[in-house]
């Protein structure tokens, strides 16, 4: 039986009893949440089954206090986690309640709960907020490995745990501790079967681009551009039908990739794979310049440093001009 007709007779029976079969739908609803696409239409569904999973269990800690509360912090975890466009504070004002309720329990349930609404948190600080999210990976880690023997799904999030804590390594300059989180990530995907792989590739794309960063960082060029192949593909492809959300990961690994070949004496790819960053940074900057005008001038002034390092320096100028250009504005 799918998911979808699940849901729709739980829906049917809940109205008649929600309290014997209105747990049941709350967890067929966390799970269609938790589904994996990336079309924006499926992600409407998913805060739908979200929002309605939540408001579900508000109902029965009403009615039964003290025995939902897991579940309602699974619930507030799993509205957080939709990637809409719900914003900063009102994600991490959902994890700290769904925190709330799971931090001192013992029980697998809880712990598992509580690790997902560490990983959502730095996840979500992550970007803007890196010594904030810092704590919260490392937490998020330690926790998920209290809860072993791990499941695919949560070996997944595992992996995202440790590739959250290599970026904030990363910004924070401590690129030891970013490669072995990163080299950790790739190898909980690796152990994977090929299917697993491709169905979470979002999270498998991430892992790669950050290792393959650390590696270039580390000065093992031909390595990470080895690395990024693959991804690359994957990135390209998808992009053309989700550009918002992958054009700026596409961005981050063609300038990894352009920093590979100037580092193997190789100008000319190297250019061109800086370009073609900013030209995707571009296209976000026009699409959504509130959001992502300041990642267009980062990317200029990046090309810029990579044409001065190769001595084209009007090139370079004329970069860092757009950029400062950009930046007056």
């Amino acid at each position: 039986m799918s998911l979808a007709v699940r849901i729709a007779l739980r829906r049917r029976l809940a109205h008649l009893d929600v309290d014997r079969f209105g747990p049941g739908l709350a967890e067929a609803l966390v799970t269609r949440s938790q589904q994996v696409k990336i079309r924006r239409s499926f992600v409407l569904r998913r805060t739908a089954a979200a929002d309605e999973a939540v408001a579900l269990y508000r109902r029965l800690i009403q009615d039964q206090p003290g025995r939902h509360e897991v579940g309602l912090a699974r619930a507030l975890v799993a509205q957080a986690s939709v990637p809409d466009d719900r914003t900063l504070s009102s994600a991490l004002e959902q994890g700290r309640e769904a925190i709330g309720y799971v931090e001192d329990v013992t029980g697998r349930d809880g712990l598992v709960v509580l690790a997902a609404a560490r990983l959502m948190m730095a996840g979500q600080l992550c970007p803007h907020a890196s010594r904030d999210a810092l704590p919260l990976a490392e937490q998020a880690r330690e926790t998920w490995l209290r809860c072993a023997p791990l499941g695919v799904h949560e070996q997944i999030s595992l992996a995202r745990s440790l590739t959250v804590l290599g970026h904030c390594h990363s910004v924070l300059d401590a690129p030891a501790e970013a490669l072995a989180a990163r080299e950790e990530a790739v190898e909980i995907f690796r152990q994977l079967s090929g299917w697993t792989r491709l169905k979470y590739w979002p999270a498998r794309t991430d892992a790669v681009a950050g290792l393959a960063d650390s590696l270039a960082t580390a000065g093992r060029w031909a390595e990470a551009l080895t690395l990024t192949a693959d991804v690359r593909e994957d990135l390209t492809f998808f992009a053309r039908w989700e550009p918002r959300r992958l054009r700026p990961t596409l961005g981050g690994l063609l300038f990894v990739i352009a920093r590979c070949h100037a580092g193997l004496g190789e100008p000319e790819a190297a250019v061109t794979a800086a370009q073609d960053a900013v030209r995707h940074y571009r296209w976000l900057a026009d699409h959504d310049p509130v959001r992502h005008q300041q990642r267009l001038i980062v990317a200029l002034r990046t090309l810029a440093g990579i044409l001065k390092g190769l001595g084209r320096y009007e090139e370079a100028a004329w970069a860092a001009g757009e950029a400062e250009a950009i930046e007056g504005r």
